[in-house]
């Protein structure tokens, strides 16, 4: 039995992880496919290792049991993480804008124009870089070091 519930553990891994894979159907702007509840999660690995496996109905409803649980788990570990970022994402800003206060302090106003300027063709440059303006990965390296300080210019 112990190694009926370790194969099932591996196995259950492996198609978490396959369908997390496909959830994402691998665009950079996250998912696009409708998102499955932690239920429907699990009903549908929980089919595809019945289909798989061959499991009796009283090894169904167990490993259905077991995939809600993960499913569950799984479901507020991601909840968490896009609060996370969001949290970073809003810290950022506000020190950027802080970093921009300190500049501009700093600048003549004819150097504030042409830094607002140069802000404005950056901020043009990375939207066409990333496509719709989403984006983020994989933008920064091209562009010869440009918008690396951490400043939003």
């Amino acid at each position: 039995m112990k190694k009926l519930l370790m194969i099932a553990a591996l196995f259950t891994m492996t198609f978490a992880g396959a369908f997390a894979q496909r959830g994402q159907g691998g665009s950079k702007g996250g998912q696009q496919k409708e998102s499955l509840t932690a239920e429907q999660r699990a009903d549908k690995m929980t089919t595809r290792m019945t289909e798989e496996l061959g499991l009796s109905e009283d090894q169904k409803q167990k490993i259905y049991k077991i995939n809600l649980e993960n499913a569950q788990k799984r479901e507020a570990q991601r909840a968490a993480l896009e609060e996370d970022r969001k949290a970073k994402r809003t810290e950022m800003q506000a020190q950027n804008q802080v970093q921009n206060e300190q500049i501009e302090a700093v600048l003549t106003p004819d150097q504030k124009t042409k830094w607002e300027e140069v802000k404005k063709e950056n901020r043009k440059e990375i939207q066409e870089r990333s496509g719709s303006g989403r984006g983020h990965r994989g933008g920064r390296g091209s562009s010869g070091g440009k918008g690396s300080s951490g400043s939003n210019i």
